[in-house]
């Protein structure tokens, strides 16, 4: 049998009338990278705070390592880091007094993976943390995260205030991470670049799972609306239907059959660009949305 490093049954939160969580269960194996999908208000947040012991449940069965973390949430902090979504640092401290206060919760360090962020990072980490834009703030709370070696790693949308070579470092950096075998729960709005790291993606919608056929279906459907830009002045060409016109002149249309296949009969010279079968998150909830309710399990 799989060893569950987090085991969740008929999870569900409400905040009032709202309910954030909606009978969601999840099992996530020991050594996997999970990456949780979802726009937001999905409820990826509160399913992260609910799993470290920052929210408590209103109903369902929720173990992490061992321990429930209604009442146990300490024992798993000893064992776990957790991102929080809007990053939280002391700004009256140093960013090296920082560091030391987090890290200090800790007794193991993986001073490898330390000397790495902090070469690639370039912090000032002898100024006071109020005097650090928002990317170095995000880059301090990064290491406080993936420095103590512990077994579980929760991260709500670590690349918030990234740029490109950073997210992509970041990548390379939770790759390292997953091959020295560790667990980690990632949740991001970078669909693409979540997909190429992660051994399974779980979309989150309104509170509940979206199941894994629905997902497909939905996905299936996007590769047959690419995305054209058209030469300034062409109509489009017959076989294809307008959807939707984005801000930048981009269409995104319906073809009769394969849009390669449109893409081929299409005159050289109508089409500058074309992208297809790259679903993007906002597309697929959009198409989800069409649907029916979704599911609650993964």
């Amino acid at each position: 049998m799989t060893d569950a490093i987090i085991s969740v049954s008929g999870l569900a939160k409400s905040f009032g009338d709202r309910a954030a969580l909606r009978d969601v269960s999840l099992t996530v194996p020991r050594g996997e990278l999970l990456g949780l999908v979802g726009p937001n208000g999905a409820g990826k947040s509160t399913l992260l705070r609910t799993l470290i012991g920052l929210v408590r449940r209103t109903r369902g069965r929720v173990d992490v390592m061992g321990h429930d973390p209604a009442t146990q949430s300490l024992a798993i902090r000893h064992r776990a880091c957790y991102l929080p979504g809007e990053t939280g640092v002391y700004h009256q401290m140093t960013g090296q007094q920082f560091l030391d206060f987090a890290l200090g919760f800790y007794p193991r360090h993986w001073q490898e993976l330390r000397a790495r962020l902090q070469a690639a990072f370039e912090l000032p980490l002898q100024r006071k943390v109020r005097t650090y834009s928002a990317g170095m703030k995000q880059k301090l709370a990064i290491m406080a995260t993936l420095i103590p070696d512990v077994e579980l790693y929760l991260l709500d949308e670590p690349d918030r205030a990234l740029d490109a070579s950073m997210r992509f470092f970041l990548r390379d950096v939770l790759l390292v991470c997953k091959n020295a075998g560790k667990t980690i729960v990632l949740s991001s709005h970078h669909l693409s670049e979540v997909e190429t790291l992660a051994d399974r993606l779980v979309f989150l919608l309104d509170g509940a799972f979206v199941p894994p056929e629905r997902l497909a279906a939905a996905r299936a459907s996007l590769r047959r609306r690419p995305r054209v830009r058209l030469r300034a002045g062409a109509s489009l060409p017959p076989g294809a239907r307008e959807l939707l016109r984005e801000p930048d002149g981009t269409l995104v249309v319906s073809t009769d059959g394969d849009p390669m296949q449109w893409l081929r009969s299409v005159p050289d010279g109508v089409v500058e660009s074309a992208e297809v079968g790259i679903p993007r998150l906002e597309d697929l909830y959009a198409v989800l949305l069409h649907d029916t309710a979704p599911g609650g399990s993964a």
